[in-house]
């Protein structure tokens, strides 16, 4: 008798897995064969990761959003944090999000792409949960703010951070040297909270 197969119950169970942030949360769900997210505020799903290729008709070894095939929670309570790791192509992701000790309602994106040739877009988008709602609109309730090695595009329906390495003027498209290791942080955060003494960038260091 063949032995059981249990990743869709891990993957049932993983579905679960969140990380907060006062009002603020990360859920992760699976889809087809990567790990989703949406962003929730207030218990109100506000933001969700776009997934697949980008743009939509290019090739699915550059992926909207970083893929990531296995997820898993560490630590407990405010130093609670969310692990994942994915790939796609010959592109190795890895992701944690932690809460953000110096802002209430805030959680902190920090990724890694390891790449081995020019990669066609690096980067990590979303899309509003609700059709009526615009981009731009949502951002007044629920902000996406570039952090380290990224800058923020929005357009009608979606918002994107494209990673620009050490640079950060450098221009849609321009290719990364490669083999490399290219990273970038951000943070979602309730927009009505005040702005903290917290840099706007960090050091990788």
């Amino acid at each position: 008798m063949p032995a059981p197969d249990h990743s869709n119950a891990r993957r049932r169970t993983l579905a679960a897995t969140s990380v907060c942030s006062g009002a603020l949360e990360v859920r992760f769900v699976w889809a087809v064969d990567r790990w989703s997210h949406c962003v929730v505020l207030d218990g109100q799903p506000v933001w969700q990761s776009l997934e697949g290729p980008w743009p939509c008709d290019r090739d699915p070894d550059w992926p909207a959003s970083p893929a990531f095939v296995e997820i898993d929670r560490v630590g407990s309570g405010p130093l609670a944090a969310v692990v994942a790791v994915g790939l796609a192509g010959r592109t190795h992701y890895s992701l944690s999000i932690t809460a953000d000790a110096h802002r209430p309602a805030a959680l902190l994106f920090d990724v890694a792409c390891r790449i081995h040739q020019t990669p066609q877009w690096i980067g990590t988008s979303y899309a509003p949960m609700a059709a009526s709602v615009t981009a731009e609109s949502l951002l007044a309730r629920a902000v996406i703010e570039p952090v380290s090695q990224c800058v923020l595009e929005i357009g009608d329906s979606i918002v994107q951070l494209r990673a620009t390495g050490n640079d950060a003027s450098a221009s849609a498209g321009s290719p990364f040297p490669g083999p490399t290791t290219v990273v970038w942080s951000y943070r979602i955060a309730r927009a009505s909270l005040p702005s903290c003494d917290r840099p706007a960038n960090r050091s990788d260091s």
